[in-house]
């Protein structure tokens, strides 16, 4: 069944212009779509920054346990610190979802996820200051639990601020194509990161630890690179403007 109103521009497309039937086997179709976002250098870039970084801390994060163990803090501990993560990677995603949908702020996507990705990085640093890395054996500064705990939620908070600008932003450009496709696009790197750094990094923390910092960096570059461009939003300014404007002429020819 058709819904009253498309939620999306693209979405209205799919209803009332049917790809499939358009263009051939829908299989053929998706490739297509597929191999135009990869083979596209904003989108690779986006969803490639977007995808290591997530499931770069995805795999850090579950290793938590590990990495506060030389320091003597207990398995109960480094738990609480990682719930703490996550709760503030979803006030992250809510607050920046306030404040993206501020006009002000609607057409300058770029700006919001590269200031939450180099927020992300700083607190990234700070936290690795208070353990162990390949590079110093003993911890550069003495981090308490507490402090340890504030730097792995502001790291959650802020990367839980980017990741839906990220979705966003590379559904904006990539309009026409449906939001599901850039979203498994994202998603599928996401899960191929974190599952190569489960695999070669089980218990290798200290190895991990460089790692996510280089990933941080890299998501950093590769968003500095990218070419954001706002079809989707501009498609939907128009139509509601058209609304309007169709809205005022009728009540001027009813007068």
């Amino acid at each position: 069944s058709v819904p009253p109103s498309p939620p999306s521009p693209a979405a209205e497309l799919l209803i009332y212009h049917p790809l499939s039937e358009e263009q051939g086997a829908h299989v053929r179709l998706y490739l297509r779509n597929v191999w135009q976002c990869l083979s596209t250098p904003s989108p690779l870039l986006l969803s490639l920054a977007a995808g290591i970084m997530g499931g770069t801390l995805g795999a850090w994060t579950g290793l938590l346990a590990t990495i506060l163990a030389p320091m003597n803090y207990t398995e109960k501990q480094a738990g609480w610190v990682g719930f703490g993560n996550y709760l503030a990677t979803m006030a992250g995603s809510s607050l920046m979802g306030v404040i993206a949908d501020r006009r002000r702020f609607q057409h300058k996507l770029k700006f919001l996820i590269l200031f939450s990705l180099i927020c992300c990085f700083l607190c990234i640093a700070w936290f690795q200051l208070g353990v162990r890395t390949l590079f110093y054996e003993e911890p550069v500064l003495k981090l308490s639990i507490p402090t340890i705990a504030l730097s792995i939620s502001l790291t959650g908070l802020f990367f839980g601020a980017a990741s839906p600008l990220m979705y966003e932003c590379l559904a904006e450009i990539m309009y026409p194509l449906p939001e599901s496709l850039s979203a498994s696009i994202l998603v599928q790197w996401s899960n191929t990161t974190a599952l190569i750094l489960i695999s070669i990094a089980p218990r290798r923390y200290k190895l991990m630890n460089l790692l996510v910092l280089i990933m941080a960096g890299m998501a950093i570059v590769m968003v500095c690179f990218v070419k954001v461009t706002y079809k989707r939003k501009d498609e939907d300014e128009r139509k509601i403007l058209d609304q309007k404007q169709l809205g005022v002429d009728s009540r001027t020819g009813s007068l």
